[in-house]
């Protein structure tokens, strides 16, 4: 009978444990994949122009972990247009459930008419106590 070393012993503890867990780490990421445990938020591109630039339409997906807080999104987008700025601000009501939603958003033009092209655009999710902001460039298209 072969005795083990304090070493061998730890090795062989150490690649059973390892082994262990390569076998469930990517269960445990689809489920943290599934339900994440902060909020996130995300504007979609392109967006669509809409009555000839006079708003446009953009997609935003976001998640809040479940519980059923109430929160909003408040979208705001500006693009660099001829002569000046086009720029416009929404918000929408949401409900947390811990899942992926999308959530579709029209955006009126204060100023000037959005053209087609690069437009900045700043997503802001609110659900106490959970926050998320995204922003950056996106495509408007017709």
């Amino acid at each position: 009978m072969k005795k083990f070393t304090a070493g061998k012993t730890a090795a062989v503890v150490a690649v059973a444990g390892g082994a262990i867990l390569a076998s469930i780490a990517p269960v445990m990421a689809d489920v943290s994949a599934q339900s994440p445990s902060q909020a996130l938020v995300r504007v979609e591109s392109p967006a669509k122009r809409k009555a000839s630039g006079a708003a446009v339409e953009a997609d935003v997906t976001f998640s809040c972990p479940a519980g059923g807080q109430q929160g909003y999104i408040n979208l705001s987008i500006t693009q660099r247009v001829p002569l000046g700025v086009a720029s416009g601000s929404t918000s929408k009501s949401i409900t947390c459930t811990g899942a992926f939603q999308t959530v579709r958003l029209s955006v009126t033009a204060q100023n000037r008419a959005f053209l087609r092209g690069t437009a900045y655009a700043k997503a802001e999710l609110s659900a106490w106590p959970h926050s998320a902001t995204h922003e950056g460039e996106i495509k408007i298209s017709w």
